[in-house]
């Protein structure tokens, strides 16, 4: 293996996802730019400074042993509600934590459910925001109690219109953290980031309540696109510690940890400079070093990985530590690519040896949302959904929808997906694997 000399910077988020070693887990598709959406509502506005409210004394210690800069943390009520009972809430991205608790992200605005997406209680951090700037919420939610959030804003103004305003997150930002579903937050350290570029957004990952990762991301355009990024760490849940030398300026397309070390990165070429294999990485301190392997080509298609000129590795699913699955594509460089394949790679031994099996002729692995809820039993989301009983040997199509979804399932029958079809947009609810949806309309309560 190659030695990854670097400490790399994930939201997700397409995500949906909350990212574990043995339940139902998968990072979103990656984009190359976060979404921007413009609020329903107007923004949020600067609110009265709250009365502080220190943390319990058995969390503050931790807080110490994170950082060497002395930190008060100090909990703040959420932001007063933008929605009334009843209302009709935004909603960009759902993560649903089991049947009937969940969070979602609706522009500036963060929500929880109890009672399986039908209604929501906004919790909104308290994050001040000039009226009239555009924002954005990315975060990552380990638990029905726990989520960790942070804002991108519109900081240069319009460019090349309204539509086109690029987001980005001050360097000086603060990652939000609850512990009690909402009800009060608490702002972080500022990250003082250096990461730049014509948008910039996040993206986690998280092994429980404490311990996380958040991988600060942009992009910018000059002579190609190119990309940037900074990892940070959190042992806390709280204070966010940069992990030195974290850029390799790649297109990540996934991040997982199975524990407080064992971590795996994929990622894609930002051009097509030239056809090679697609690579991923493992860390095994955390995050601090990285081990980079190329992945091999299919016995039954050895010459792959030259006829294509992109094959990129996305959608790394965890059964364990040393147990990986992931989807590989190769397709042309016509968007939408006129040519393309792909395949399912597994590993059982941390990538030392690879199972590598087709996917069905409609897929193009790249727009696609895998699920692995067992070593058996998994489901590859996208306007075909397909399941498969035998770790994706092979796989049954259950379902042809018309739109294209970010999903969230908390196991092999239960799932919801905001639904996206042009400017439509729908919260969808399925009970039997995908074979039925059924339409939410989430609405408000106190």
């Amino acid at each position: 293996m190659k030695s990854l000399g670097i400490t790399i910077a994930i939201l997700l988020v397409w995500s949906a996802g909350i990212l574990s070693s043995c339940s139902p887990v998968s990072t979103p598709a990656a984009e190359p730019a976060p979404p921007t959406v413009e609020p329903t509502e107007s923004p949020l506005s600067a609110t009265e400074e709250p009365s502080p409210s220190p943390l319990p004394e058995d969390i503050t210690p931790e807080f110490v042993q994170a950082t060497e800069i002395p930190f008060e943390p100090v909990k703040q009520p959420a932001a007063p509600p933008h929605f009334t009972e009843g209302d009709k809430v935004p909603f960009e991205s759902i993560h649903m934590i089991n049947e009937t608790d969940g969070w979602m992200i609706g522009s500036s605005y963060v929500f929880t459910t109890r009672d399986g997406g039908q209604s929501w209680k906004e919790a909104t951090p308290p994050q001040p925001i000039e009226d009239g700037t555009l924002a954005q919420v990315y975060g990552i939610f380990p638990d029905e109690e726990t989520a960790w959030v942070v804002y991108s804003l519109d900081l240069t103004g319009t460019v090349d219109g309204a539509d086109n305003t690029y987001l980005q997150i001050p360097p000086e930002a603060s990652v939000w953290s609850t512990f009690d579903a909402g009800e009060t937050w608490i702002a972080s350290p500022p990250l003082m980031h250096e990461v730049y570029g014509d948008a910039t957004w996040a993206e986690f990952a998280a092994v429980d309540d404490t311990t996380g990762w958040m991988m600060v991301r942009g992009v910018y355009i000059g002579a190609g696109t190119h990309y940037v990024a900074q990892l940070f760490q959190t042992v806390d849940g709280v204070t966010w510690i940069p992990i030195p030398d974290g850029d390799v300026g790649v297109d990540y397309t996934g991040m997982v940890f199975a524990d407080d070390e064992i971590g795996w990165l994929a990622w894609k070429t930002t051009g097509a400079y030239a056809a090679a294999p697609p690579e991923v990485a493992m860390t095994s301190d955390g995050g601090y070093n990285w081990d980079v392997m190329d992945l091999p080509p299919p016995d039954d298609a050895p010459g792959l990985f030259s006829q294509y000129e992109y094959c990129e590795p996305y959608q790394p699913n965890l059964l364990s530590a040393r147990s990986i699955r992931l989807l590989v594509a190769c397709f042309d460089y016509d968007d939408p690519p006129k040519e393309y394949t792909s395949y399912l790679y597994a590993s059982d031994d941390a990538g030392e040896n690879w199972q590598i099996y087709p996917l069905p002729d409609k897929v193009n692995a790249s727009g696609y949302t895998l699920f692995f809820f067992d070593a058996e039993n998994c489901l590859l989301l996208g306007r075909d959904i397909y399941r498969s009983e035998d770790g994706g040997e092979t796989w049954d199509l259950i379902k042809t929808v018309n739109w294209d979804g970010q999903f969230s399932f908390v196991d092999d029958q239960t799932g919801w997906a905001i639904a996206r079809n042009g400017d439509e947009l729908a919260l969808v609810q399925t009970t039997n694997g995908g074979e039925t949806w059924s339409n939410i309309v989430p609405v408000a309560m106190k």
